[in-house]
Order: structure tokens, then sequence, then C-alpha cells
């Protein structure tokens, strides 16, 4: 059974996406996401707004778990299953181009994650001592807006990337 899923999910690597480009499925789902992550990380910090702490702190860790598995599965279609060389063959955009926005992205999607474990780490530990909500509320609140904002920015990047990638 768990063979036969696993078949089926390695094939619809190959089908073609539900945005009209020369994405797969699987890439369409992950830059969807990646699109959708500052509204539902907006919504994750809503609920903070509303004293629903536990459940932000719940859609918080999910969200980037999510964002690291897609992190994951994207890296292993665009450099095994679509061959990355060929995808920049296939765009219109130079490749000079290309590379220095995979640099600016890579490195402001790393920033993000990192910064965004980070804040998660210390968010639970200083739970566990009781000084969040309290003491650390102000720092923690000025470390979540720049993780938001590095979320947005880590969106809009993705979307430039999918772009000459996959339409341009």
């Amino acid at each position: 059974m768990l063979e036969e899923y696993l078949a089926f999910i390695i094939n619809q690597l190959d089908s073609s996406g539900f945005l009209g480009t020369r994405a797969s499925l699987f890439i369409d789902i992950i830059v969807s996401f990646l699109v959708m992550l500052p509204l539902l990380s907006g919504i994750s910090i809503f609920l903070a707004i509303r004293k629903h702490l536990k459940l932000h702190q719940v859609t918080q860790l999910l969200l980037f778990l999510l964002t690291l598995a897609f992190l994951g599965i994207f890296a292993y279609i665009v450099h095994y299953r679509e061959a990355f060389d060929l995808l920049l063959q296939e765009s219109s955009v130079d490749r000079a181009t290309i590379l220095v926005l995979l640099v600016v992205h890579a490195f402001i999607a790393s920033v993000t994650l990192v910064f965004w474990f980070f804040v998660l780490i210390y968010a639970l530990s200083d739970r566990r001592r009781r000084a969040l909500p309290g003491l650390y509320s102000e720092s923690h609140k000025k470390a979540g807006k720049c993780v938001f904002t590095a979320i947005a920015l880590t969106a809009s990047s993705s979307v430039s990337i999918y772009w000459v990638l996959f339409v341009g």
C-alpha cells in the first residue's frame, strides 16, 4: 500500500501543474503555498493578538514545518527531477539574471528560515519559563514582525523565481 502511494506521488512529480505553465503539479502547489504563506502567517499573528496563544504557537510551528518540507521537495524536484540546467535553457530570461535572482532569493529564504527557527525556539523556551506572555512579549512581537516581513519578501522572491524558471 505504501509503495503504491509513493509510486503515485513520484508520478505526480512529472504531471502538469494547474497554473498553466511549464511547472509540474508539485511546483505549482509549492509556489501557491509560498504565495499564501504571508496570509497564513498573518492569520496566525491575528490569533496571538486575540489571545489564542496555543493556537498561534501550533500554527506557527505547523507553517514552519510545512515550509521546510516544501523547501525539501522543491530542491529535489528542481535539482534532480527537472534538471536545473534544462530549466535555465527553457527560460527566455538570460542565465546571469536568473542566477542573480536565485542567489538573492536563496539568501532571503535562508535568513528567513534561520530567524524564524530561532524565534520559535526562544518562544517555546520563554513559554516554558512562563516569560511569554509577559516579560518577553514586546521583544517577541518585534521579532515576529521581522519574521513576517521576511516571509513576505521570501514569497515575492519565490514568485520571481517561479516566473523566470517556468513562465518566462
